[in-house]
């Protein structure tokens, strides 16, 4: 409201009020309305209002309008002696200009004072009109001057408390928009982010319907021609990461509504040709009670679609390199058999079948990193004599590396496991272990019964690694940045055999190491039915080879 119009609307009730009483002293008191006094009181009421009309009450500092209700004091102060014993409630139009001045606001302890002075004035000008001497008379009026001071600081004080109010709901108004403010740029930031990363964000909500999805996670549900979540917990068309159907308690989103949190989950969407391979990760949202999850989906297909690629060239170069490989050892096997050859030429065919063996072994682990472990023969088999006869393998080659072989296994460990897998992981161990220990080191091989299941460990004295490159060890062609300085040879596809081989089985492999304190592998083989057993490793060690 503007100045102006507020100052009008706060002078036009007294007008009324007076032009009322003007109506009624007409008809009633028709010599009252003759009469000068009442007749320049009512001109005066009328003057106010056009002065309230006509001053630029914005233009002016806000205590300024104070002089209207100071000024409305001599009109009904007028008209107040004109009805003096005729119509005594003309004094009361001072309440008027008395709630003005204390609900203003503005020079508070002055415009109190006026609402006590003000009527003060209005009651005792009829008292020196009519030229009295008596004190008496003077103290009688004073119950009016003493009501509206009384009435003036009840509105003071329910003005001051209006205006109280007004402020703290000014102030929670604008905390409010501020809060709004900050809530909308936190939700562009929001979005902002979702649709800038390339990976794909789907929130659902506790009965597992979509309740926020990303640009994104719109593009990978249309390339993948499935709408997961949207139709309730269970989503369709999904498989696992070999195209097995996914059973539903295994499925993302059911997993993520459980509470569950993980990452890297495999599923495939879809089926035919539009199926795409998606790495799914999910966290609960939380709160008091279950409000659903947020799921992240990164479309993988190009990646898978390169391993099997890659695999199947791997298996294809290996398959090439095996023929001719086999034909040169066979030729050089019956060479070495002929006898009657020079010391020389006996020598130079060594080195040749040498060579042949360990390029045979490089092809038979890519053959065995490109075909995967898939194919487990699982038998009744004995762990320990598979452990020994990897031992007795590597004998030669802990000799001529100057590296002490041992192995702690005494006694039958019967298990059900794919004896010739099992062999190629220790076989990789063992090799391993003795690449990367100097001569004079050991390498201390054992096998035990332990809680539902079997552990096999391989422990060397060697150059071991720190944490850092410990992190990929088991990676396919992962190899440490101290084995390639050291010039040490391989390719880093054993220990991702033998990982893949130990997952096969339902089994974990893991190392500890230190640089220069050696290394430590150990897989555990869970029990595929109950099998007797010793449930403690042996103490009695025996040597194998000594240099």
């Amino acid at each position: 409201m503007s100045p102006r119009r507020r100052v009008i609307l706060s002078q036009l009730p007294l007008t009324l009020a007076t032009g009322l009483a003007a109506v009624i002293v007409a008809v009633w008191h028709p010599d009252m309305a003759a009469g000068p006094l009442f007749q320049i009181g009512l001109l005066f009421h009328g003057a106010m209002l056009a002065l309230a009309c006509a001053v630029p009450w914005q233009r002016l500092p806000a205590a300024a309008a104070l002089a209207m209700p100071l000024l409305d004091f001599i009109p009904v102060g007028m008209v107040g002696v004109a009805g003096l014993g005729t119509v005594i409630q003309l004094g009361v139009l001072a309440v008027i200009p008395v709630v003005w001045l204390a609900w203003s606001g503005v020079l508070t302890r002055f415009c109190l004072a006026m609402t006590f002075l003000g009527p003060l004035a209005v009651v005792w000008l009829p008292v020196v009109a009519a030229g009295s001497r008596e004190p008496a008379e003077y103290a009688d009026v004073l119950m009016l001057p003493a009501m509206m001071l009384a009435t003036g600081w009840v509105v003071h004080m329910l003005s001051t408390s209006a205006r109280d109010q007004h402020e703290s709901v000014a102030a929670a108004r604008d905390d409010l928009q501020s809060a709004l403010e900050a809530l909308r740029r936190e939700q562009r930031l929001r979005d902002a982010v979702l649709e800038t990363v390339d990976v794909g964000v789907q929130a659902i909500d506790s009965e597992g319907r979509t309740v926020l999805a990303n640009r994104q996670q719109l593009l990978n549900e249309a390339r993948a021609g499935s709408v997961p979540g949207n139709q309730g917990r269970e989503w369709p068309e999904v498989y696992g990461p070999e195209g097995e159907p996914l059973p539903p308690e295994a499925q993302p989103a059911v997993r993520a509504l459980r509470g569950e949190t993980f990452s890297d989950q495999v599923v495939r969407l879809g089926t035919g040709a539009s199926q795409r391979v998606f790495s799914t990760s999910a966290r609960p949202i939380p709160g008091p009670s279950p409000e659903g999850a947020v799921l992240a989906f990164t479309d993988v297909t190009g990646l898978v679609q390169a391993l099997a690629v890659k695999d199947d060239f791997l298996s294809s170069v290996s398959h090439e390199l095996r023929t001719p490989l086999t034909s040169v050892l066979g030729y050089v096997d019956m060479l070495l058999a002929a006898g009657d050859l020079p010391d020389h030429t006996r020598e130079g065919l060594d080195i040749v079948r040498r060579n042949a063996e360990r390029l045979q072994r490089l092809v038979a682990d890519l053959l065995a990193a490109a075909s995967g472990t898939g194919n487990l023969r699982p038998e009744p088999t004995d762990l320990g004599q598979l452990v020994r006869e990897a031992v007795e393998a590597a004998a030669e080659e802990a000799d001529a590396a100057g590296v002490w072989l041992k192995h702690r296994t005494e006694g039958p460990l019967p298990a059900v496991l794919d004896p010739v897998r099992i062999s190629q992981v220790l076989d990789n161990l063992l090799s391993n272990a003795l690449k990367y220990t100097p001569p004079g080191g050991r390498v201390t091989v054992r096998a035990y019964r332990a809680d539902s299941g079997h552990v096999i460990e391989v422990a060397d004295t060697g150059i071991g690694m720190g944490a850092g490159e410990a992190a990929g060890l088991f990676e396919k062609f992962y190899r440490t940045e101290t084995a390639r300085k050291s010039g040490i040879p391989g390719i880093g596809l054993g220990l991702s055999i033998a990982k893949a081989i130990a997952t096969a089985h339902g089994g974990t492999i893991a190392c500890t190491s230190s640089p220069g304190q050696g290394s430590t592998f150990a897989v555990h083989l869970p029990d595929r039915h109950p099998v007797p057993g010793h449930r403690t490793p042996p103490e009695r060690e025996r040597g194998t080879h000594a240099r």
